[in-house]
Order: structure tokens, then sequence, then C-alpha cells
């Protein structure tokens, strides 16, 4: 049987995949995150300083010159400004980014050795497949809905998450309509499950992220993109949502990510 052909894109996509988790600030290094919304002050686990916005809704950090801390290159004594997109450092070789305005920041922290760490050297997937690769179409929700969708945090909690638009793709002869997400600026999340899931891929499912387009615009699905959630890099920094109620696809979707790949003690 003739393997199939691999389209380039694909090829491309795949590379893209690991630098975003193993790149120099890939996911797959973050150990701290948070979002700033408020005034503070806030800290992180294991991370010196303290985050406040200012009246103006700028962003600052406060930490004594023995902390480690340094913004743009620049060590703090004191309180410092954090204008977004500033790079960060701090001790033991960990590195972060701010990025934001007017009061609503997201901080991120990384930590440069934590692949070597872990040992996480790549992702198993199942051979690429054209015939899992799909047509959909964007349908429009009710303005502003929102669907109540449990988070991996612990206690397991739900969030109300920004549902601007539906995605129906026909499967075998059946329609599925999916609901998508917008959890993240920029991007379109599905969150789905399916007949692997327990067995060759995780219990809790995997994401498609697909592109903003107005509702009654056609989209590419192709599973062979599906990705492993953020949350098996690393399970008490990135708190993802599951899958909404009706996002299960009643068969076996073999394409895509199933698992990280670690390496073991014996290989060294």
């Amino acid at each position: 049987m003739t393997a199939p052909h691999i389209p380039a894109d694909y090829e491309a996509w795949r590379r893209g995949r690991w630098e975003e988790i193993a790149g120099a600030n890939g996911k797959g290094k973050v150990v701290a995150n948070a979002k700033i919304t408020d005034p503070g002050p806030h800290t992180l686990p294991g991370i010196p300083g303290e985050w406040r916005t200012t009246e103006a809704g700028d962003l600052t950090v406060t930490a004594k010159a023995a902390d480690g801390v340094k913004v743009a290159g620049h060590l703090v004594d004191g309180t410092s400004p954090v204008p977004s997109g500033s790079s960060l450092e701090f001790p033991d070789n960990r590195g972060g980014l701010a990025g934001g305005a007017n009061g609503s920041y997201g901080l991120v922290v990384t930590d440069h050795d934590r692949l070597e760490r872990t040992g996480l050297k790549g992702i198993d997937t199942f051979p690429y497949n054209p015939v899992w690769v799909f047509e959909g179409r964007y349908r429009a929700a009710p303005e502003g809905r929102r669907i109540e969708v449990p988070r991996l945090t612990s206690p397991r909690s739900t969030e109300a998450i920004l549902a601007p638009v539906d995605l129906a793709v026909t499967i075998d002869g059946a329609e599925y309509v999916l609901a998508v997400l917008q959890d993240f600026p920029g991007q379109r999340l599905v969150i789905f499950t399916d007949e692997t899931n327990g067995e060759s891929t995780p219990t809790i499912g995997r994401w498609l992220v697909l592109p903003l387009l107005e509702p009654g615009s056609t989209v590419t699905v192709d599973f062979n993109k599906a990705t492993l959630s953020h949350h098996h890099l690393n399970p008490d920094v990135f708190v993802c949502p599951l899958s909404p109620p009706g996002n299960h696809l009643p068969m076996r979707i073999e394409a895509g990510e199933r698992a990280l790949i670690h390496a073991t003690a014996d290989q060294g």
C-alpha cells in the first residue's frame, strides 16, 4: 500500500508546532503565568517580584536588587514600569514576557532548562491521512453567547467562555455541529472528544485551532492538525478548558497528535 503524500504545508505546520512548544519562549518551558486585570499586588509562585497596575493602567513590578529581576535588561531595585512587550529576566535561567494595555496584562515566565529537565523531546502523532481533511462552515451563534465549560483547575471549576460561532462539518455523510470557543486572543478553538480518548489519545480530548472568520465562511477542518491541550505540558500552569457539551464525535479520529514523547532514563 502506497503511503499518502504528505503536503508541504503540513510538514511546515509540524515544525511550527514544535517551535511553539520548544522554541525560545515555548509553552513547554512555561513555569508560571498570570492574568493581571486589577491593581493588585500580584505574585507568582516561586517568582520574585510584586506586580501592580497603576491608576493610568500601566504595569509595574516591585523587587529588591537581591531578587535579581530585570526588565529590558535593567536590574529592578524598587518599582519599575513594565512596558508591554518587555523582556523579563529572573534567577536560575528563567525569563519572561509581559503584554497588554489599559490595566489588563498577561505575564508568562519560562524556564530555559525545563525541557532538558523534563525530558520532553517530541510529539507522537498518527500517520498523516488526507481522509481526515474536510471543508467546514461557520454558523452564527446568538450574539454574545457564552458556554459554561469545565476548567482543569484543582479543584475543578467552570467558566462561561465566549463562543461566537459553531462549526458545521460533514463526516461520512453525517453533519456534526461543534461549538467554537474564543478563549485566546486572535484565534478560535474547537475542543472535541472522540472514541480514541482514554486509549490512544488523552481522556480530556484534543484541540483544533481555527482562524477568525465571519459566520457563513468556509474553513478547512484538518484533523491531522488536532493538537494536545497545553495542560499536558504543565498541569500546574495550564488550567485549560475542557470540551463543551455536545462536542463529542462518535467515531475514532485516528489523526493528529496523540501523546508527548519523553526521553527515558535508559536513554540518558
